[in-house]
């Protein structure tokens, strides 16, 4: 009876550390897929923060990355730990390890996982409105203008071979003219302005559209569609404060 309770015992700490091992490589390649995509570093280091643990006790991971297919990363990265963390048990190396770990509360320990849960969500949710604000200065597509800005910050809605950014700016009329000159933006009526470009995420994205409010487009912007190769934007100026307010979609 001894024999099979550890039985058990073996196979449940291998399911653990399997489920673990899982877990770390979906949060691994969210980071990386985060960064990549929504080109914000700490949006990013959200899931790779919970990976961390995981790989830091399991250090031989990263060389399983380089070294195995992606499907075979956690089985071999399991079995490993659990030889080397068994033979580690077995010779008393992790007596001291196994009494800190004991010396924490069940209660302790579920408050700790709930309010670090509830720490990345918030993170997550800032990061959505882009507070603090991460991106200063020209958007990718724009900074070969050299053009002079005050007050500038955009937010990259998703990148990867195509690209789309909301771009927050001030400067003046003549700024504007190169502007639109380069990219052949052209005065469009305000009626022709979509409601997606009122509702866009970032905390500091308030359009103030009236009467005085020079709206522009390029012609052809795709709204709902990636449209063809090329640079798109839906613009608004206003003459009062010299506000820009721009949603540009590069394709390829």
């Amino acid at each position: 009876m001894p024999r099979a309770k550890s039985v058990v015992k073996v196979i449940l700490c291998v399911i653990a550390v399997f489920g673990v091992n899982i877990i770390t490589g979906f949060a691994a390649a969210l980071a990386f897929l985060l960064y990549l995509v929504r080109d914000d570093l700490i949006l990013a280091a959200v899931p790779a923060l919970f990976a961390l643990p995981a790989v830091v006790l399991q250090p031989w991971s990263i060389v399983m990355i380089f070294v195995a297919r992606s499907m075979f990363v956690a089985p071999l990265t399991t079995v490993v730990t659990i030889l080397v963390y068994g033979w580690l048990n077995w010779s008393g190396r992790l007596d001291r390890a196994k009494s800190f770990l004991a010396s924490f509360k069940m209660r302790t320990m579920f408050a700790t996982a709930v309010g670090l849960i509830l720490l990345a969500a918030a993170v997550a949710v800032a990061r959505y409105k882009d507070f603090p604000a991460l991106h200063h200065g020209l958007p990718p597509s724009v900074e070969c203008l050299g053009l002079s800005v005050s007050d500038s910050r955009y937010y990259c809605l998703g990148r990867f071979v195509d690209s789309a950014w909301v771009w927050q700016a001030r400067l003046t009329e003549s700024e504007l003219a190169r502007l639109t000159t380069r990219f052949g933006l052209r005065a469009v009526d305000r009626s022709e302005i979509p409601d997606e470009f009122r509702r866009m995420p970032p905390y500091w994205w308030h359009p103030s559209i009236d009467g005085r409010t020079t709206v522009l487009t390029t012609p052809g912007f795709p709204l709902n569609e990636r449209g063809p190769d090329g640079w798109f934007a839906v613009a608004t100026w206003n003459p009062d404060d010299q506000v820009l307010h721009v949603w540009i979609k590069n394709n390829f």
